[in-house]
């Protein structure tokens, strides 16, 4: 009997429309079961995801946005434009914009441990 596969669950949050849509595409050809958000979830909304893609115009620090982000147990991964230091997110693995070769997909298996 065949079992089926558990694909790894990623939460795309970007605002950026197209970003957001191409990113979806990339991740899904890769084998992921991909959700996306243009802004990140409500904190009465559980994030169910195994990893978590966010791009650096999502976050503000003035919300809490990042409170929810520290939060989270899961692999998270920051897109970022240039080599901005996020201190309390330590834990975030930061992605430099634009997104070259498979760096994206590499970082992401390395988090997920697959």
């Amino acid at each position: 009997m065949l079992h089926p596969v558990r694909l790894p669950r990623i939460l795309v949050v970007v605002p950026d429309s197209d970003l957001r849509r191409s990113l979806v595409f990339m991740l899904t050809a890769e084998g992921f079961a991909v959700s996306a958000r243009a802004v990140w979830p409500g904190c009465e909304e559980a994030v169910d995801a195994d990893a978590v893609v966010v791009d650096h115009a999502a976050l503000n620090r003035l919300t809490s946005a990042d409170e929810r982000l520290r939060a989270l147990g899961q692999a998270t991964i920051i897109l970022a434009s240039r080599e901005t230091p996020f201190p309390a997110l330590d834990r975030a693995t930061v992605v430099r914009k634009p997104l070259l070769d498979h760096v994206l997909v590499t970082n992401l298996r390395t988090a997920l441990g697959t």
